[in-house]
């Protein structure tokens, strides 16, 4: 929204308080994401029996797994954080089946939704579904969250650093300190062992980029920062429960 200053200039006004994918749900929406989530447990838990009458409970939760990898609305990384940080493939994956068991359930094709359950039983999908119902924040057993984010003003400022906890509370730190005009947003986050050591090969990765040697400020598109990032966190060592998951916005 824009207003005319003292001289008639133009001054853009910055309206909205989060920065993008950051936006908290309100209490009626959750609700009723909770009670989805509800409908699709019971569905992949007890059969197909508990969706009939209830498959638009299979849309919305299919919607929830769609924010978090399209990335799009203003509270994606909110959802992707209840959802308990699924990566890109996860969630793509989770989407599309679930979307094609309501369909199979619309259509009573009994046996290809058994197959449709089964593959996301095999997912997991059940256990991560019970973390969002019950609103337990994901196990990180140890680990920590590499983070990228920007301003859709200035998307290609980007600032990378690192957190113990998640990245929603650490944007939501910054986001409340003296003099941040513009809400950052979540760009991508990477979950990995020892985050304080990959942060600092990730700021040495991208040192040309580096706007002052003593902040964590990097001046490059998103892409080329997470392609970056993405090769060096497959590349690190240790066994395979130590290699990230991720939840990146393009």
């Amino acid at each position: 929204m824009e207003a005319h200053g003292r001289a008639g200039r133009q001054v853009k006004r910055i309206e909205h308080k989060w920065g993008f994918g950051l936006a908290p749900v309100k209490p009626e929406v959750q609700r009723r994401r909770v009670e989805a989530a509800r409908t699709v447990l019971a569905t992949l838990t007890q059969g197909h029996h508990a969706a009939l009458g209830r498959l638009d409970d299979l849309s919305t939760v299919t919607g929830l797994f769609t924010r978090a990898y399209d990335k799009k609305q203003w509270d994606w990384f909110t959802v992707c954080a209840q959802l308990g940080y699924p990566s890109y493939k996860e969630a793509r994956r989770a989407s599309s089946t679930l979307r094609h068991l309501r369909l199979c359930l619309r259509d009573a094709n009994w046996q290809a939704a058994e197959e449709a359950a089964t593959t996301l039983r095999n997912a997991g999908l059940p256990d991560r579904l019970r973390d969002f119902i019950a609103g337990v924040p994901a196990s990180l057993d140890g680990r920590g969250f590499i983070y990228v984010l920007s301003t859709r003003e200035a998307p290609e400022m980007l600032k990378i650093g690192y957190t113990n906890r998640d990245p929603l509370t650490r944007a939501k730190e910054i986001n409340s300190a003296t003099g941040v005009v513009i809400p950052w947003g979540v760009r991508g986050a990477w979950t990995v062992a020892h985050a304080h050591r990959v942060e600092a090969d990730v700021h040495a990765l991208l040192a040309d980029y580096r706007v002052r040697k003593d902040r964590e400020f990097f001046h490059l598109p998103f892409a080329e920062a997470a392609r970056i990032i993405d090769d060096y966190v497959a590349g690190l060592a240790g066994v395979p429960q130590d290699r990230p998951r991720r939840a990146r916005s393009s």
